[in-house]
């Protein structure tokens, strides 16, 4: 499968919430507006299953949660599934695809998002940082960046080389999190998305399983 650049353009708007739209749109231009996002967003529900049946069934990842393309107010300024061990379904760690209009990304996070009411220590994730660098042995870090969470999705962030060829990085980066959680994974850009993508994101989720099982 090939994400093409209209996988990334289509979330790329000045509007997302259907108030605005409507008022910008008549009824039948929105509703191809959203025949066309809902497409692609069938075409990211399908890269999902794909990568899913891919993994090794030791994971039992094989039933991802898909975001929808609404919440029901907005169109979604990106697409988002995130793989968890479904003997711990509602774990705060998992590992994460992402697509908005500049880039994919396929990472490990902690979901903030009601962390409150599901398992799983903010304190013993972030404790990940002391074997990023013994991690990093196991796998070629090209394409791998790592950010606070804090950090907009769309700001470039800082590659794993840079992170780990600088000893002061570790504790800039925990100076950075403002009490939150860091973020670990691989980036293509919508300008360098390389093609069988469902096979770099299924080998990277594997690469990630290591840092994921550390805190499951």
């Amino acid at each position: 499968m090939e994400l093409l650049e209209s996988d990334f353009q289509v979330l790329d708007r000045e509007s997302y919430t259907f108030k605005q739209l409507k008022e910008q749109y008549t009824g039948e231009e929105l509703d191809q507006i959203k025949q066309v996002y809902k497409e692609h967003w069938q075409k990211w529900k399908k890269l999902q299953l794909v990568v899913a049946q891919s993994l090794p069934k030791d994971l039992r990842m094989e039933k991802p949660k898909i975001e929808s393309w609404t919440n029901g107010w907005n169109l979604r300024n990106h697409f988002w599934s995130a793989y968890r061990d479904p003997q711990h379904p509602n774990q705060n760690a998992c590992l994460a695809i992402l697509l908005n209009k500049k880039q994919i990304q396929i990472y490990l996070m902690f979901q903030h998002y009601k962390s409150d009411e599901r398992p799983g220590s903010l304190i013993r994730y972030n404790e990940l940082l002391e074997q990023i660098k013994e991690w990093s042995t196991t796998i070629t870090v090209d394409d791998y960046y790592i950010w606070p969470q804090v950090e907009h999705e769309l700001t470039d962030h800082l590659s794993l080389k840079e992170f780990l060829a600088d000893p002061e990085q570790p504790s800039k980066l925990e100076q950075s999190l403002e009490g939150r959680s860091f973020q670990l994974g691989k980036l293509f850009f919508k300008t360098n998305t390389p093609p069988a993508i469902e096979e770099i994101v299924s080998q990277t989720l594997q690469e990630l399983v290591p840092l994921y099982l550390a805190v499951k």
